[in-house]
């Protein structure tokens, strides 16, 4: 290390008041899950010695006048570094501000700092090794974060700039080439400066923070709490800035470390699906258990859902398999004779697009099926010569079953992990018979390319997802647009039934513009196909095989719940709640944590709600149900949680009206004495009321959500409650 470095704790030697063996942060920290914070500290440290030791290696090269592609990739690795640290260490602070702090108030009952605040004076004694209750300033880690993110700006606008004239040095030659050398030899002491007070500042913060504010958490929290206090810390980071985190943990801890601090990151996400995460990202180096569940074939996925989305077309027990001879009514228009045209098909196409009757999706269903039919009809032309051949052979109706078509082109993995060219129709130089040996065959309509749009045929996809390739089944070997297209013929009684499509386990696609099946990727790896390296979809998930171009649509994976989701990302519109094991939005203030809540089923349908499709309501209990179920379960008059009796959402204009129809509608003499010992529902409370047929409305909450415990007459119970005075 160079002499930027010296004084500063190098690797195995921590500073007074660090705590560097595992033993010590237990006896400290206890077996908690804060000993991951510690973890992830000692990555951060090692990163930034890498950075200075990065950074000085540039900086003499610089100055020696040195522009080969060393120093370019030498600058780029910098640069890299550089922006996992940024990036690691804003999401590290933002959770300090986020959630460390308030939990602190919330046993303190205070501001944390003493009531003059003196900057000089904090820093001096955050030096000290006892903990004295005016070291602890909240409003000095602020200023902090705020110090450090100037920073961290200003180092990235001297590496652009650098890049910069890295770029333009390239073609810049004599006496403004001498000029630029001289902006360069600035430029690496500039950058040497700023990144050696950087790494002083951050070494600083990371020391305060183990020295004054952990064992301050360690002393006010109890073990539970700091799993949850971690769970909420982990719950805001994404996907990113894990694998982020363990390349840092890779580079910088240990063997044992990182086991550790893998250990102490699960106590926080008891429940979720982190491990299946870690195995399918490829960090199952971290863990034994995720190896084994690399390996599972994730039948829980298959077994107990429910993802179709059902959809009900006109005379849908017609064949489309068949030429388009067939007698059909297709929006209000008996089809008799073929189709011999493309102005009849466009025709036809605009009926069904401007028939009211019919949804957007029975539209593009409908569609799709036409132009399946047509495209078949046109395919058995093409062949007839070659029928006509053989005076045995039969026309058959049907060729959903015949699984004779093969792709354009197969790539295939080898041992080794390199894509092949297997086989490729236009340098085919094996004869058919053989090639069944080895290239897998699919039926005429599964090779057909399907349409998002399925009014003009542009746009390609399925009424789901718009994407320009379809998965193959992991198991039967068929082509489908994608798992929900899968589910919906599994649905259909007069479709030939296929299995579960385990999102997880697909390996290969096949390319709908150039008809190549390939590795599941996500660009084409036909060199001749029409994307020309474009992907298939604006968004790609290689855990999922989730493939999606549709534009201005917003998709995150979550490393928690193992699923894609629709949304900006964690940290950014939505947090993981570690109890729930589900996404909830950051805006959702009123979010009441019940564990599993979405593992179980709907409480209307019965049906799984992890895994379905279609939009979930949350209620204002904590629980939920599928959207269509609340609306039809709201419309049969009820408005209490089928599970817990509690309102689903707020009810103070219904109760409103109750009020007001009890002012109106005074009971009877007979019952006016009367009054009824209640439960409230919301509040959980019992309280005695008058008696009234509308409703019973508590005490405490205003709450007609009551139920009636008994009723007895006022002088009945003001002589009860005399007798118990006495």
């Amino acid at each position: 290390m160079d002499s930027l470095s010296q004084g500063l704790p190098k690797r195995g030697t921590q500073p007074v008041g660090i705590l560097s063996s595992t033993k010590n942060r237990k006896d400290q920290f206890g077996d908690c899950a804060l000993v991951e914070i510690i973890h992830l500290h000692d990555c951060l440290r090692g990163a930034l010695k890498a950075l200075d030791h990065d950074v000085s290696q540039l900086s003499q090269s610089l100055k020696q006048g040195r522009r080969d592609s060393n120093v370019n990739d030498l600058e780029r690795r910098v640069a890299g570094r550089f922006k996992v640290i940024w990036s690691v260490f804003r999401a590290h602070s933002t959770a300090e501000d986020e959630f460390i702090w308030p939990a602190l108030q919330s046993k303190t009952g205070r501001h944390l700092g003493s009531p003059k605040y003196n900057p000089a004076e904090c820093k001096q004694a955050s030096r000290s090794k006892a903990l004295r209750p005016s070291v602890i300033e909240q409003d000095e880690y602020a200023e902090d974060h705020a110090d450090e993110e100037r920073m961290f700006k200003s180092m990235d606008e001297l590496l652009v700039k650098l890049r910069a004239r890295l770029i333009d040095n390239t073609s810049s030659s004599g006496r403004m080439a001498k000029k630029k050398e001289d902006g360069f030899h600035e430029m690496a002491c500039e950058i040497l400066k700023l990144t050696s007070s950087l790494m002083e500042h951050l070494m600083e913060h990371l020391e305060k923070e183990e020295t004054q504010c952990m064992p301050l958490v360690v002393k006010l929290l109890n073990k539970e709490e700091i799993n949850d206090l971690v769970g909420q810390i982990m719950g805001k980071r994404s996907s990113e800035t894990i694998a982020e985190i363990m390349r840092l943990a890779i580079e910088n801890l240990e063997v044992t470390e990182r086991e550790e601090m893998l250990t102490y990151m699960k106590q926080a996400m008891v429940g979720t699906f982190f491990e299946k995460w870690l195995a399918m990202s490829g960090w199952s180096i971290f863990s034994k258990e995720a190896t084994r569940l690399a390996k599972e074939d994730c039948q829980d996925e298959g077994g107990d859902t429910s993802t179709a989305i059902k959809h009900v077309i006109e005379d849908s027990t017609e064949d489309a398999e068949e030429p388009v001879s067939k007698k059909a009514r297709v929006s209000g228009i008996e089809l008799v004779n073929p189709i011999k045209s493309q102005e009849e098909l466009e025709q036809l196409i605009r009926a069904i697009a401007t028939n009211p009757n019919l949804s957007p999706v029975q539209k593009n269903t409908t569609i799709q099926g036409l132009r399946d039919s047509v495209w078949k009809s046109n395919q058995k032309v093409d062949t007839s010569v070659h029928t006509l051949l053989s005076s045995d052979s039969i026309i058959s109706t049907s060729s959903r079953s015949q699984r004779e078509s093969l792709p354009s082109a197969y790539y295939k993995k080898d041992h080794n992990g390199k894509v092949r060219l297997i086989w490729s129709r236009e340098e085919a130089q094996v004869k058919e018979p053989e090639i069944s040996k080895y290239v897998p065959k699919f039926t005429a309509s599964e090779l057909l390319p399907t349409y998002h749009n399925g009014v003009d045929g542009t746009v390609l996809g399925c009424p789901h997802y718009t994407r320009s390739c379809k998965v193959r089944h992991p198991s039967s070997g068929r082509l489908y647009t994608c798992r929900l297209c899968c589910e919906q013929e599994r649905e259909n009684p007069l479709k030939e039934q296929d299995s579960y499509l385990d999102r997880y386990a697909v390996t290969e696609v096949c390319c709908m513009r150039c008809g190549a099946l390939q590795p599941a990727s996500k660009c084409c790896l036909n060199p001749k196909c029409e994307l020309q390296g474009a992907p298939f979809g604006k968004y790609y998930c290689k855990i999922c095989n989730l493939y999606d171009d549709k534009p201005n649509k917003n998709i995150f994976h979550c490393p928690f719940c193992n699923v894609c989701k629709i949304g900006k990302g964690l940290g950014i519109d939505y947090r993981h709640c570690m109890r729930c094991n589900a996404c909830v939005l950051l805006k959702d203030d009123a979010h009441r944590c019940i564990p599993q809540r979405l593992q179980s089923s709907c409480p209307i349908c019965h049906e799984s709600m992890y895994q379905s499709t279609e939009p979930l309501r949350g209620l204002k209990c904590g629980h939920a149900m599928h959207l269509s179920c609340f609306s039809m379960y709201m419309r049969g008059g009820a408005y209490t949680c089928p599970l817990c009796k509690k309102s689903v959402e707020d009810m103070k204009e219904y109760f409103s009206m109750l009020d007001a129809a009890v002012r109106m509608q005074p009971m009877p003499a007979v019952y006016q004495s009367t009054v009824s010992n209640i439960y409230c529902q919301d509040c959980n409370k019992t309280s005695q009321v008058p008696y009234h047929f509308v409703g019973c409305k508590c005490h405490h909450c205003g709450s007609y959500n009551t139920r009636e415990l008994g009723r007895v007459q006022s002088n009945h119970a003001r002589n009860a409650t005399a007798a118990l005075n006495l």
